[in-house]
């Protein structure tokens, strides 16, 4: 699981920033493009310089890293406490991504005590599917810690208006900023052509119960197509092996192909010469995949617990509610497109999520937030 688990940042001279974030590794990226991408659009947009700090980090990452010795459940690492310590002085706003980590209430208890402002960005974290996971442990820390953290904090940062509303309901805290996650739309390869060679559905992601590849291998097994395969992309995990087996049981292991990891121009094939890209998440803040398939011109079946905005529906995409009957009637309409219906429904998505979820049109956004922050 990738989890980044909080940013700070801090002011040094000309408005520069430092982030700093818990990172483990590429495969769970949701949260971690996020952030990389944040870092990226304000150095090379803006006035602000960003920094990333981490628990852990791939080999080529320039980031700053403070390794988690022990309580590794909690990711405690006092060598990042004594970091932020001793740069006090310079630190004009923390961000913290996520809620339940070491990070984010170290952080937190030093901005209080300095009159820090500070950012939370839950990432979904805190939504009731997430909550009712490993509920007692979640309330127990809701109670000791998080609540504080959550209410003395500066501003809550919701990625979609269904967490800005559970949040308001959890915190009654009066200022929460709605900035959705965004792409960067050069990131995408040039002159992709949907050319396949079979076809195919596509599920990428991390393998995780709440991402609904259950209700895409039920469904699969229901729709009137009894060829049309699936593209399992994501890296391999207890729960991936639980697929495998539904698959089995229901008679459709040869239509379901595990990939494994896939990345780089590979992952963007895949993506373009899909039917379709199938994301029927329980819960989710947006999810990058979503944006990356519907880029690269591919039609995206997503549900309405990932908060994206139902004019999705209206610009070629189909939303649907997380459950069997819902995921198979889409299913069944999108296997009747004609390869020009196919086609527009593509093209449509990508210019609804290039106005929408972009870094190019949309942030400004983060830029403005700061600098508000900084002015304060």
């Amino acid at each position: 699981m990738y989890w980044i688990y909080r940013l700070y940042l801090q002011k040094l001279q000309m408005n520069t920033i430092y982030h700093a974030a818990v990172l483990t590794t590429l495969e769970c990226g949701g949260v971690r493009t996020v952030v990389v991408d944040l870092d990226k659009y304000l150095s090379d947009k803006t006035d602000l310089k960003s920094v990333i700090l981490t628990n852990e980090k791939e080999a080529t990452d320039p980031f700053i890293q403070f390794k988690s010795e022990k309580y590794r459940f909690w990711n405690y690492a006092p060598g990042m406490t004594d970091y932020i310590n001793a740069h006090k002085s310079d630190i004009s706003v923390f961000h913290l991504h996520g809620v339940f980590m070491h990070a984010q209430y170290t952080c937190s208890r030093l901005a209080q005590r300095e009159s820090i402002p500070y950012i939370v960005t839950p990432h979904g974290m805190l939504e009731p599917w997430h909550m009712r996971d490993k509920g007692l442990k979640k309330w127990v820390y809701m109670q000791v810690v998080l609540r504080e953290l959550l209410q003395k904090s500066t501003l809550l940062h919701a990625i979609t208006p269904l967490e800005r509303d559970n949040l308001f309901a959890m915190t009654g805290h009066k200022n929460i900023v709605q900035i959705p996650n965004l792409m960067h739309l050069s990131s995408i390869p040039e002159n992709l052509t949907h050319q396949p060679e079979e076809d195919y559905l596509l599920f990428l992601g991390r393998l995780h119960p709440k991402k609904g590849l259950d209700l895409m291998i039920k469904s699969l097994s229901k729709i009137d197509n009894k060829s049309i395969k699936v593209k399992v992309v994501g890296q391999e995990s207890e729960h991936s092996i639980e697929m495998q087996q539904l698959a089995k049981s229901l008679g459709i292991a040869h239509r379901v192909e595990f990939l494994g990891s896939v990345y780089g121009a590979e992952k963007f094939r895949l993506y373009a010469n899909a039917r379709a890209f199938i994301a029927p998440s329980y819960s989710e803040a947006i999810g990058m995949v979503n944006l990356e398939a519907a880029v690269c011109k591919t039609p995206v079946v997503t549900t309405f617990e990932t908060g994206i905005d139902p004019r999705w529906n209206e610009n070629g995409g189909i939303m649907i509610h997380p459950t069997e009957p819902e995921l198979t009637a889409a299913l069944n309409q999108l296997m009747m497109w004609t390869a020009s219906e196919r086609r527009d429904r593509g093209a449509a998505l990508s210019n609804f999520v290039a106005d929408n979820y972009s870094w190019e049109r949309k942030g400004h956004l983060w830029n403005d937030l700061y600098h508000s922050l900084l002015a304060t």
